[in-house]
């Protein structure tokens, strides 16, 4: 759940703001409000932090099997030197690069001198050299001067033109001559070798310094946040201010604190329109969702809707369900165990969140492959075990249907059955979102809980026109009913569209809120043919499940006739790559079309657009030892924000 936030300002004397930002750092409750203020201190936290990480970037790949003792250098030492070997190793790499493409175009012309040419130049000859294509060859008849042929092939020839004047034959390709001999280009590149082998070495040996680094990294972080939280504080005359929010269970710590230090401050709530952070608390066993929100970078805003429940619930069967296969799911489950096992046993650390969720999800798709009898997308693999006797062969074989009165009515194949499941749990997820935004409305005394309930009837209505469209499934024929489902469906579309037009725009007063609803009409219309695709894109989860265990069965036949005799490695070998690709093929399959189900469709009939910001609280102490870059005023680079003196009214 999202925690209920309060703002506190903060008042004390300048002379004592420093000190004051120092416990608030160790208080570690207050998320500080950023005014987009800047300072010179910002400005040079932020160039060494910037340099430090680039250093720590730059050693990354230069990890040795044998482990270098590291130099005796600081931090700051380091950095500098791993900088300038990353300068000298890029330009090296560079000039290679270039005498390496040099030589490669300039070897069909032999080796050469530049000299020669200049000294034929102080003799008062002058020397070009053309290329001509067999096509203009007879045009070399009309040239004036000395012509001597250098080389010749299928395609032209070469030749050097000496006169006694400067001459430029426009007509032909002149051929620039280059500054340096190819011998000369050669050794120069073996040279630029040695010299990559040797700032490589150096690379190498300062890698064992890449720890320290990360230590001095983080430490600038501290301090860039402590310049920020001062350059974010506003002075007037001898008072400074500085304004935040804190979670409502954190009041009774703040205003303890505040006593102690002497510290006037004002606890309030916050306008609405204020950059409020959101801080979003759940059980334990809920928590296990938050890296795939860590990952996609989303926060909801703080007056929208945390959906961590039914996001862990939902994306838990997407996952599933877009994977697909039991094998796939238990590598998930036994790689997420073992990080846990690793975690706990070994680095005596608390497992990760993502090691639970990839157990948990591994787990879930173990499930699913199993009643649907999929291990590597071949069902023989568990001819004869008891995994055989868990396959839902509903799923796996379909079904006949038969109406109450029963006569068949049709025989839903496999792909059926998936099709199917994929519309009732887009309906049921859907709905869910409504019923939401009923409860709410409800909750607020809203008569757009009444649009809300609209909505629900538009989305079972629809649902019988979906599976009619698109399955060719009639449910007034299953069921025998002689069109009654189909009127109910229609009336329930054109009922909900009337409720959605009478109430969903209801703010006020009643009459008002008609007229609205009227002039919103053609977006309602709009809204109603989207819930029609909405419910529609839930049949990705069966194509895309449907298309890796496609993927697998033919990587299966490919290998199949391999896998004995000498080709025995050849086949092993396709089935190998081939599994994985298609694993790989699975997972962004999860990222591309499960998450967008959450993000897109689920959440955009909430109405949440992920625009909230975390709650981050100011829990850094400056570095006393740390270098302010000048004692200059702040500078501020945003509109004013307030004053001291508006702060205390």
């Amino acid at each position: 759940m999202i925690i209920e936030m309060k703002k506190i300002s903060m008042v004390v004397q300048t002379k004592d703001k420093e000190s004051t930002l120092d416990l608030l750092g160790e208080l570690g409750l207050v998320h500080l409000e950023d005014f987009q203020c800047s300072s010179p201190d910002v400005e040079d936290a932020m160039a060494k932090k910037s340099r430090a990480e680039a250093a720590y970037t730059f050693l990354a790949e230069f990890k040795t099997k044998e482990e270098l003792p590291p130099p005796s250098l600081s931090p700051v030492e380091a950095v500098e030197d791993v900088l300038q070997i990353g300068e000298n190793l890029q330009a090296v790499k560079e000039r290679a690069v270039f005498l390496d493409k040099r030589i490669t175009e300039l070897q069909s012309w032999g080796d050469f001198d530049p000299e020669d040419f200049k000294f034929l130049a102080v003799k008062g000859y002058h020397l070009k050299i053309y290329y001509v294509s067999r096509e203009k060859l007879e045009r070399m008849n009309d040239i004036e001067g000395d012509v001597v042929v250098l080389r010749e092939d299928k395609k032209g020839l070469a030749f050097a033109h000496i006169t006694r004047e400067p001459v430029t034959l426009e007509e032909f390709d002149e051929f620039i001559i280059p500054p340096q001999s190819l011998s000369a280009m050669q050794t120069e590149k073996n040279e630029l070798s040695e010299k990559i082998a040797e700032l490589t070495g150096k690379a190498q040996y300062y890698y064992g310094l890449r720890p320290a680094i990360k230590v001095y990294v983080d430490s600038l972080e501290s301090n860039l946040q402590y310049w920020i939280a001062k350059a974010n504080a506003m002075d007037e005359e001898n008072l400074t201010a500085v304004v935040g929010y804190l979670p409502v269970d954190g009041t009774e710590a703040v205003q303890s604190w505040a006593r102690q230090n002497s510290v006037a401050i004002a606890i309030t709530d916050p306008d609405p329109s204020d950059p409020i952070p959101t801080l979003v608390r759940n059980p334990k066993w809920l928590e296990i969702v938050s890296p795939v929100f860590k990952f996609m970078g989303t926060v909801p805003g703080y007056q929208e809707l945390d959906i961590s429940l039914f996001f862990l619930c939902f994306f838990t069967i997407f996952f599933a369900m877009i994977i697909g296969d039991a094998a796939y799911g238990a590598i998930f489950f036994l790689g997420g165990l073992g990080l846990v096992f690793y975690y706990s046993m070994f680095k005596r650390e608390k497992p990760p969140l993502a090691a639970w969720l990839f157990t948990f999800l591994g787990m879930v798709t173990v499930v699913w492959g199993s009643i649907n009898g999929s291990w590597f997308g071949s069902p023989e693999l568990i001819k004869g075990t008891f995994l055989e006797r868990l396959i839902v062969r509903q799923l796996t074989e379909g079904f006949s249907v038969y109406t109450p009165a029963g006569e068949f009515y049709k025989e839903l194949r496999s792909q059926d059955v998936i099709m199917l499941l994929c519309f009732i749990i887009a309906l049921v997820h859907l709905t869910i979102a409504q019923v939401w935004n009923f409860l709410q409305a409800v909750a607020q005394r809203s008569l757009q809980a009444v649009g809300q309930v609209g909505w629900m009837l538009i989305n079972f209505g629809l649902f019988y026109l979906v599976l009619d469209m698109v399955m060719s499934f009639n449910l007034d024929e299953a069921l025998g009913a002689g069109g009654l489902v189909s009127s109910a469906s229609l009336n329930l579309i054109f009922g909900g569209l009337g409720l959605v037009v009478l109430f969903g725009s209801q703010e006020g007063r009643f009459f008002k809120g008609i007229l609205a609803g009227l002039g919103g009409v053609p977006n309602t219309v709009l809204g109603s043919i989207g819930a029609f695709g909405d419910i529609i894109s839930y049949v990705r989860l069966f194509a895309m499940g449907l298309a890796g265990a496609e993927i697998a069965k033919s990587f299966n036949n490919m290998a199949g006739g391999l896998l004995s005799g000498n080709t025995i490695i050849i086949g092993v070998l396709i089935l190998f790559i081939g599994h994985i690709f298609n694993f790989v093929l699975c997972v962004l399959g999860v990222l591309v079309h499960g998450i967008r189900l959450k993000m897109l469709e689920f959440s955009g009939r909430l109405g949440i657009q992920w625009s909230g910001h975390e709650y981050n609280p100011f829990s850094v102490r400056r570095d006393i030892a740390y270098p302010a870059a000048m004692s200059a005023k702040t500078r501020r680079v945003s509109p004013a924000v307030g004053s001291v003196s508006e702060i205390i009214s």
